[in-house]
Order: structure tokens, then C-alpha cells, then sequence
């Protein structure tokens, strides 16, 4: 049998030209290639969804944070019409939503930044296992 480049054998029997070789070769080095694209671009999109609903969370972070600060800022008032644990509980009631809503951003932007640290990672670790 006739062997090629590293010692491999055509895999359709010896009579393959060279040219049927070198034409698989390129029609399936093109095949990764656009794979290699759609991974990407999927990975992007996954990226930019993420970072999307990370950054809309904080903007709603902050709209609630002025609503709590406005809320405060009325409590004086609120005291003179009303008792002191209303009032607490009105305050408690405008800060929940702030701190819940402010935790899930921030579990968002970290995932974010565990998605951008996976894949320099994994590049990594691709790059090691090629050295060994």
C-alpha cells in the first residue's frame, strides 16, 4: 500500500489519486472551519445575552435604589402620620426588591466574567496538553 505524509494509508484502498486526497482534505478542513465559525458565533451570542441581562439587571438595581432612597427620604414625613414599625416595614418593603435584585446582577456579571475566564482557560489548558 501506498502511504502518506506520516505513515497513513489512503482510506479507500491504494488506487485513490492524490488529487481525490488533497480534495477530501480541503473539503473537510473546510467543514471545521465553518464549525469553528458557528461555535464561535454561538459562544458570542451566548456572551452578549448574558452581558445584556447582567447590565439590565443593574440598571434596574439603581432604579430601585432611588426608589429606596426616595422612600428614606420621605420617612420623616411618614413618622409624623404614621408608627415607627410601618414605617419600618415600608423602608424594609423598598429595600428588599433592591437587594434581591442587586444580588442577581451580580451573579450574572460574575458568570460573565467565569465565561470569559472558561474560555481563556480552556485555550490554556489546550496549549499544555500540546507542550506534553
Amino acid at each position: 500500500m501506498t502511504s502518506l505524509g506520516g505513515g497513513a494509508t489512503p482510506a479507500r484502498g491504494s488506487s485513490e489519486r492524490p488529487s481525490d486526497a488533497l480534495a477530501t482534505v480541503i473539503d473537510n478542513a473546510t467543514a471545521l472551519a465553518r464549525a469553528e465559525l458557528r461555535l464561535a458565533a454561538a459562544e458570542a451570542k451566548a456572551w452578549l445575552i448574558r452581558a445584556g441581562l447582567g447590565l439590565a439587571l443593574v440598571w434596574l438595581a439603581l432604579l430601585l435604589t432611588q426608589v429606596f432612597v426616595l422612600v428614606l427620604a420621605l420617612s420623616p414625613l411618614a413618622l409624623s402620620n404614621h408608627s415607627g414599625p410601618r414605617v419600618a416595614v415600608m423602608l424594609a418593603a423598598s429595600l428588599l426588591p433592591v437587594l434581591v435584585v442587586s444580588a442577581l446582577a451580580a451573579r450574572e456579571l460574575r458568570a460573565l466574567k467565569g465565561l470569559q475566564s472558561g474560555v481563556y482557560d480552556g485555550a490554556k489548558n489546550e496549549d499544555n496538553s500540546q507542550q506534553h
